[in-house]
């Protein structure tokens, strides 16, 4: 894993990546992967953060990526409609080293690991006026802000959660989902499903954390540790 130990942010990746060879996951369990994209050029303005692509780093670091997940499993990806989600996803899928596999994988673009509902003028508004990402996410989670300008924290992960309980349901036994987005929607996802808030340990490029799904309990594999725990009272409604 050269590109992924030549960077500070890969060591979480190649963390997830261990989890996933040896973390003791039951192999038969309904099982997704949520995952930030690889690593992205720097936009010298907020507007253009949607179209910032991956850096020649970030392609290779996710090949490498793909290379070193478990040989044992069948995988499908789903990703943001932004660009570099969907080329993180087509890397890994390269990455992934069996022959008769590669080709068939299936890739599909999900709304939800895109969409925040907001006055996007205000959401640039109030991202700028706090000093770190990790401020605002804290604030938006405590609904410092007007709904009706950025729709609550919970309610996007909400619709992640639907669209994942709903792709689960078609799911193959030995098969992991992998969900490509974004920081603030894998933090958002990890925090309304584990109870576990980790705002601040920021989320980085290929960085996550696992879920596998049982009757009438979850159990989550991240940086943070495995936790065990009762499915959210929304989860059902």
């Amino acid at each position: 894993m050269n590109t992924l130990k030549s960077v500070s942010w890969g060591k979480n990746a190649i963390q997830l990546l261990n989890l996933l060879n040896n973390g003791g996951l039951m192999e038969n369990v309904p099982t997704i992967l949520m995952l930030r994209h690889s690593e992205r050029e720097e936009p010298e303005i907020l507007e253009e953060i949607f179209e910032a692509p991956l850096t020649e780093r970030g392609h290779k670091a996710a090949f490498e990526f793909g290379m070193n997940l478990p040989k044992k499993y069948e995988y499908r990806f789903f990703h943001s409609s932004v660009p570099r989600c969907k080329n993180t996803a087509l890397e890994i899928r390269k990455g992934i080293s069996n022959s008769k596999q590669k080709n068939s994988i299936s890739i599909e673009s999900i709304e939800s690991l895109i969409k925040i509902n907001c006055d996007f003028e205000k959401f640039k508004t109030y991202l700028r006026q706090t000093e770190t990402d990790t401020i605002f996410l804290d604030r938006w989670i405590g609904q410092f802000y007007n709904p009706l300008e950025i729709e609550p924290a919970l309610a996007v992960a909400k619709r992640i959660a639907k669209d994942i309980k709903k792709l689960n349901k078609t799911q193959k036994k030995k098969t992991i989902d992998v969900f490509v987005s974004h920081d603030f929607h894998v933090i958002l996802s990890q925090f309304y499903l584990s109870g576990n808030l980790v705002t601040n340990e920021w989320i980085q490029y290929l960085d996550g954390f696992i879920i596998q799904f049982f009757d009438k309990k979850m159990k989550i594999y991240s940086q943070r540790g495995k936790v065990e725990v009762n499915y959210p009272y929304w989860w059902t409604n």
